[in-house]
């Protein structure tokens, strides 16, 4: 028993079918791979129909390649893991043959028949199992107590009572209607999700990842610090494009995080740097993660828009890992690689350039206004076209089979994500929770700004705890995000404000998923992991409260405005890098240190009179040091003209 009750508490393990297992999950991906193709080239099928048959099939996917639990190891699939697949096949399939009377009926008023009351039920219960399969217990605790909510909250005297559901009317909203599993959300699943998993997985299987780490070790390798620079630079531009933090540490991390340990670095520190470095990705534009796309559904706001407008933060996130890195460097003498493993830039363009035009393929369809889903099409078959400049790059399709694979496994959770999520945001709309909520929140912080912004970036956190940045920015979203707007703060800014911490979850103790995927290559504690890697990412901490005060940071606002705050910002990072760090070319002192980052949060502020304050501590304090600054940089600069050469 006590087995079976700790079995419910693990996620489950990927697995690989065989036989005629794998012959029907590959017919399964096929099928679905072309069907999303063929939806968003050639079809103009109803979202809700769409999203149906896309989440039932690849629920179906999922519980024949996720175990029931972590304890569950092999290959070997389960007869009820199979039946359920088959259950969910036949729910697809129900779905379409009656299409037609779920998008015209009126809901709640043409009620259910008895077996759309036992299909529904059906689904619900499936999404409930998939969720803690995929995504943890923590996930189902939380949508669990919603249902409970949904059904006994009319037994709630006061404001938080609402009016009473049966059976039939949840499953209606949940199954039914665009308010649940099949709503708006699964439609970011559906669509911008899918593609982009897809291009990210095609380009790292055709080699694009390792373009990106022999880029950042020809640039940064030779100088001090050197793995720590490729760490930060090929788990931007890799994180980028992957959006998920976890899949950043595992594939940049099994090679920067040995080398860094291999130069000095202590397996604390070298966990820390790649994981802050690989969390970033996912705030940092073109892709920017799924929840970039979450944002862009739920606020009617473009892609496009919220991709321009995280830019300039996401810049100043990377820059400020990247100075730490290199003022602990200098101060503690590391070393960079051995020069006979260190390519050129040259070389690298020359030897894997091609990988360039996926990526700006990718820019300049989202720049031109075509949709990011028309985007990441073209990126995609952009990257199979250059897998074939070079033979060992080939996508053959041998290759493709399994980068489709690898594509709906990771999608798998993503795609729970959205179904529980869809179930959560049905609940707390149909049941007023969300106003409710903001009512609290609106109590707890009295009706201020700083306070309300506290509260939200608490809650956003705990909500992110072992969650996917796409969960715990939708529950945040839904439950803090009209309070936000309701206290004064704009629409962009509020969701910018709660898409950033959703992101910065996964590197928060205590559930930090980024610090415990680095923490097992780095063989090192992921607790201590984590609050380094909090430190390092603390610019992602503060900007946030900036650019809601002033959103000169998101291109928001006047051109003089906007070309200030970046300046100052710029020298506010630097400056308190410094401060946090110790080192300006020469060691500093604490009361230096402390006056640098009180300093530097003040420049980072888009304010003058706060600038005005900043730079006198600046120039107080380093001022008198930058020509130990300058013969340092210089050393530096020779290093970084022989790796272009």
């Amino acid at each position: 028993m006590k087995e079976i009750i700790g079995s419910l508490f693990s996620t489950g393990s990927i697995r690989e079918p065989e036989g005629w297992l794998r012959k029907f999950l590959l017919l399964l991906i096929i099928g679905i791979t072309i069907f999303q193709f063929y939806v968003i080239l050639f079809s103009a099928m109803d979202p809700f129909l769409h999203n149906s048959i896309f989440i039932t099939f690849m629920l179906a996917i999922t519980f024949l390649v996720f175990s029931f639990n972590g304890t569950k190891k092999g290959n070997k699939v389960p007869i009820y893991d199979i039946s359920i697949s088959f259950v969910l096949i036949g729910i697809g399939v129900f779905m379409m043959a009656n299409s037609e009377r779920f998008l015209t009926r009126w809901p709640l008023a043409d009620p259910l028949t008895t077996m759309e009351i036992i299909v529904g039920s059906i689904m619900l219960m499936i999404v409930f199992e998939v969720t803690r399969r995929t995504l943890g217990f923590g996930m189902l605790v939380i949508v669990s107590v919603l249902v409970l909510y949904a059904f006994f909250g009319h037994l709630i005297k006061g404001g938080f009572g609402h009016e009473q559901y049966n059976v039939m009317q949840f499953v209606d909203q949940m199954v039914y209607t665009v308010n649940g599993v099949y709503g708006s959300i699964a439609s970011v699943a559906a669509t911008y999700v899918f593609f982009f998993v897809l291009f990210g997985n095609l380009f790292n299987a055709s080699g694009g990842g390792n373009f990106f780490y022999a880029l950042s070790k020809a640039v940064t390798g030779r100088v001090a610090g050197g793995p720590a620079k490729v760490a930060v630079i090929s788990s931007g531009l890799y994180g980028s494009i992957s959006g998920s933090p976890t899949a950043d540490v595992a594939t940049t991390g099994s090679f920067t995080i040995p080398s860094m340990k291999k130069v000095g670095y202590s397996p604390v520190y070298a966990g820390a740097i790649e994981a802050t470095a690989a969390t970033g990705g996912s705030i940092l534009p073109p892709v920017m993660g799924s929840a970039a796309f979450l944002m862009a559904e739920m606020t009617g706001i473009s892609y496009s828009t919220i991709a321009m407008a995280a830019l300039i933060p996401g810049l100043l996130y990377y820059l400020a890992i990247f100075c730490q890195v290199h003022f602990q460097a200098k101060k503690l003498k590391m070393a960079g690689y051995g020069d006979e493993t260190i390519p050129t830039v040259k070389g690298v363009m020359k030897e894997m350039g091609q990988f360039m035009i996926p990526i700006l393929v990718l820019v300049i369809t989202l720049e031109q206004g075509l949709t990011p889903v028309m985007g990441a099409i073209l990126a995609s078959v952009a990257t199979i076209i250059v897998s074939y400049f070079k033979k060992e790059t080939r996508l053959t399709p041998k290759k493709l089979f399994q980068t489709m694979i690898e594509t709906t496994t990771r999608i798998s959770p993503l795609v729970a994500v959205c179904a529980a999520a869809g179930v959560v945001a049905g609940i707390i709309q149909v049941t007023g929770l969300g106003g409710k909520f903001s009512s609290l929140i609106h109590a707890a912080s009295g009706g201020s700004i700083f306070m309300t912004m506290l509260v939200t970036m608490l809650v956003c956190i705990i909500f992110g705890m072992g969650m996917p940045t796409p969960a715990a920015y939708v529950l945040t979203a839904v439950l803090a995000a009209p309070i936000m707007i309701e206290v004064g703060i704009d629409l962009m800014q509020a969701h910018m404000f709660i898409l950033y911490y959703a992101c910065l979850s996964a590197i928060t103790p205590p559930v930090a998923v980024a610090a415990y995927a680095a923490a097992a290559i780095a063989d090192a504690n992921p607790m201590k992991i984590g609050f380094l890697a909090c430190r390092l990412g603390l610019v992602a901490f503060i900007i946030p409260f900036m650019f809601v005060y002033d959103p000169s940071l998101l291109l928001i606002g006047s051109t003089t405005s906007i070309i200030i705050a970046i300046i100052t910002a710029t020298i506010g990072v630097i400056t308190l890098a410094a401060g946090l760090e110790g080192w300006f070319g020469v060691k500093l002192k604490k009361w230096e240190q402390l006056i640098l980052i009180i300093s530097g949060i003040l420049l980072i502020y888009p304010n003058i009179l706060s600038s005005i304050i900043g730079l006198i501590g600046v120039g107080l304090v380093l001022v008198p040091k930058i020509p130990a600054f300058v013969k340092d940089f210089k050393g530096q600069n020779i290093q970084l003209e022989q790796a272009a050469e």
